[in-house]
């Protein structure tokens, strides 16, 4: 008996270290969702349809740039404008009523970790849904960063933000 002890507890230490080393594997992440939101643009003409965009503010957190961004909604595939935004101090009084940040045009190399970016979805873009990307998944961000395969990001809660009303 007291050789069946000595032989198990230490069989029993060492696959439980091993067990607690393999469960320790961490998800990178690449960036983080400050921001999703609609907003409606009604236009200054009468009768003229009004449009909804929709507005993600994320912080680049990967060691790489990100290559390109598509948004899965609920029935189409976009390609995603990016370009880098500052969020605005209070409210100015030269900006529009539900424009919250000011936004700079960047070259997808020169972005960095830290940088805060916001992606806008372009409606009559050109470029189909890769074969490899479920057609079941809706509210999705898909990305590319050096050298990665298709990554996804899913959209939980978006929010509707005032209208911009043109004039």
């Amino acid at each position: 008996m007291k050789y069946i002890l000595c032989f198990l507890v230490p069989a029993l230490i060492f696959t439980g270290g091993i067990s607690a080393k393999t469960k320790t594997k961490k998800q990178k992440t690449y960036f983080s969702l400050l921001e999703a939101y609609t907003q409606r643009i009604i236009p200054g003409i009468p009768g003229a349809t009004p449009k909804t965009n929709y507005h993600f503010i994320i912080v680049w957190q990967g060691a790489k740039y990100p290559e390109t961004f598509f948004w899965r909604g609920e029935n189409e595939w976009l390609s995603c404008n990016m370009v880098k935004v500052h969020k605005l101090p209070g409210k100015p009084n030269n900006t529009m009523p539900g424009m919250d940040y000011a936004a700079e045009n960047i070259a997808i190399e020169k972005i960095h970790k830290g940088d805060t970016l916001e992606l806008t979805p372009l409606p009559g873009g050109k470029y189909p849904a890769p074969g490899d990307i479920s057609n079941d998944a809706k509210n999705t961000l898909f990305f590319k960063t050096g050298g990665s395969g298709w990554l996804a990001f899913p959209v939980k809660n978006i929010a509707q933000k005032e209208d911009i009303r043109m004039q």
